[in-house]
């Protein structure tokens, strides 16, 4: 029967504590995001770069299977 008279105390000090800091909380809360801004920044030029690799190696593929068949055809008509 106390727990929620509990809880209530719990919550309104955090309450408090919370407004006491706040300024604190602002400070820690700014730097939290710039870093998150950072971390996301490296990992979006990361998918970048491994999406333009990927469609380089895509493309040389597809120049190499050219070539071959372009051969291939000139053998044909050789013969």
């Amino acid at each position: 029967m106390a727990l929620p008279f509990v809880l209530g105390v719990a919550v309104g000090a955090g309450v408090v504590y919370a407004f006491n800091k706040s300024d604190k909380l602002k400070e820690k809360t700014s730097e939290v995001l710039e870093k998150s801004k950072d971390v996301v920044s490296d990992v979006k030029d990361n998918v970048s770069a491994t999406i333009d690799c990927i469609k380089e190696k895509a493309d040389e593929k597809t120049v190499k299977k050219t070539k071959s068949k372009k051969e291939e055809e000139k053998v044909d008509d050789k013969e």
